[in-house]
């Protein structure tokens, strides 16, 4: 199967990630302050905290639980009627007595009960398959937000690295400048480069900060948990290759989408109810039998017996016209829906998978000029600055070249996982 979505077997086991990221986030023990590495909260694992508080899924499944109730509801009976009579009559001071107990029970003879049964089915099902979509929509919420804060601390990382290095250039300047190796430009220069990288990384140390509380509020109820969040993120933001091509991609989408399956199924649910409103046009008969007990003033003694009724309601103002007629509409109007939609997430898929491939394609032209072999470099442009060996201008082209390079690819890097997990939503499951 291409499409797999994910399992609630993730959503149960939330809790015991939640305690476990806290219990190994920093500062917990004495034992990682001794050098155990923070739990690395991964991107599964925020989905999974995410689906446990999202209001918007409590609220999907509460409009499961509600059309699990009606469901019920429209298969019960209609209820019968117990009716008591007291006839008493009089003349010449003689009276007659007439006493009659009915029991009523009114049928629904063209069928009503079992199209309200199969439509209230209809809207359960439609209900659980607009469950899955909000899963989606809220696993895909989480996923940018995820991909956010990662992207954020890789870029705050490099600016750290490049403000830490224009900090000690600082310091090999002045010294420089005392032995008057350097010009007093020069000197100024390096100190107005050294402030404007420390401005960036207080930038990029905000953009974190807010990336991350960001992350928070999705994912943990209390605003409070932030321990969770203390530790690194996966920072493994490429997940490799794309997987399916696009027909196939498209072929499952609108197979198995549970956005196209909830409008399916709501169509087919007002249809039911169209031929529902159609059969309530036939009255429905209710047959009553009864005891009648009838005593008269110059017979001793009662008759006793038995009575039957049959109730036939005539459609002389109600012929249930108008109701037909928003029911067929109301039909027509799901059909158009579904058509939307199968159009949407066939678009949406289109667009999200050569998004992702562009993503991917840039990914590919930038990853071979970066990682080791850059800080290697970047580390003997300072160092032959430091010995006088390049000016400084070379020195602050190497610095900017490398810091602009690393968060572009951090941003690269987040939207790469965005895309993939927007194809995802589109898709209507994992790509794997």
């Amino acid at each position: 199967m291409i499409v797999e979505s994910f399992g609630d077997a993730r959503t149960i086991g939330a809790a015991w990630i939640l305690l476990s990221a806290m219990l190994l986030a920093p500062g917990t023990t004495d034992a990682q302050e001794g050098g155990d590495a923070a739990h690395r909260l991964t991107l599964v694992e925020a989905q999974a905290l995410g689906r446990t508080i999202s209001p918007e899924l409590a609220a999907a499944r509460e409009a499961v639980v509600a059309a699990r109730g009606q469901e019920r509801q429209a298969g019960a009976f209609l209820n019968p009627s117990v009716v008591y009579v007291h006839e008493e009559t009089s003349q010449s001071g003689e009276t007659n007595r007439e006493d009659i107990a009915l029991f009523q029970q009114p049928l629904e003879v063209a069928g009503q009960r079992g199209l309200r049964k199969e439509a209230a089915r209809l809207r359960r099902e439609a209900a659980e398959a607009q469950l899955s979509a909000v899963e989606l929509d809220v696993d895909f919420e989480v996923a940018r937000a995820y991909a956010t804060a990662a992207a954020a601390d890789l870029k705050a990382a490099r600016s750290t690295e490049a403000a830490d290095a224009f900090a000690r250039a600082r310091e090999t300047s002045a010294r420089r400048r005392k032995r008057g190796d350097v010009s007093g430009y020069e000197d100024r220069r390096t100190a107005l480069e050294a402030a404007r990288y420390a401005a960036l990384r207080a930038d990029a140390e905000r953009e974190l900060r807010t990336a991350r509380a960001h992350m928070r509020s999705l994912i943990f109820a209390s605003p409070e948990a932030t321990s969770a969040l203390q530790g690194p993120l996966d920072d493994t933001l490429d997940e490799g290759a794309l997987g399916p091509d696009l027909d196939q991609l498209r072929r499952v989408a609108l197979d198995q989408h549970p956005a196209i399956r909830a409008a399916e199924l709501a169509h087919r649910s007002d249809e039911a109810g169209a031929r529902l409103s159609r059969r309530e046009v036939v009255p429905d008969p209710t047959l009553g039998l009864g005891y009648k007990r009838e005593k008269m003033a110059d017979v001793s003694g009662s008759w006793d017996g038995f009575t039957a009724q049959v109730t036939v309601p005539v459609p002389l103002w109600d012929r249930r016209g108008g109701t037909v007629e928003a029911a067929e509409a109301e039909a027509r109007r799901s059909a158009a829906e579904l058509r939307r939609e199968r159009r949407r997430v066939a678009l949406e898929v289109e667009q999200s998978f050569y998004e992702l491939q562009a993503t991917s394609e840039q990914l590919e032209v930038i990853r071979p000029q970066l990682g080791a072999e850059a800080k290697r470099a970047l580390q003997a442009a300072r160092t032959a600055y430091e010995e006088g060996e390049i000016a400084l201008v070379e020195w602050l082209d190497a610095v900017r070249a490398y810091y602009e390079a690393e968060s572009s690819y951090a941003d690269l890097l987040a939207d790469h996982l965005i895309r993939r997990a927007a194809l995802e939503r589109a898709v209507g499951g994992s790509l794997q």
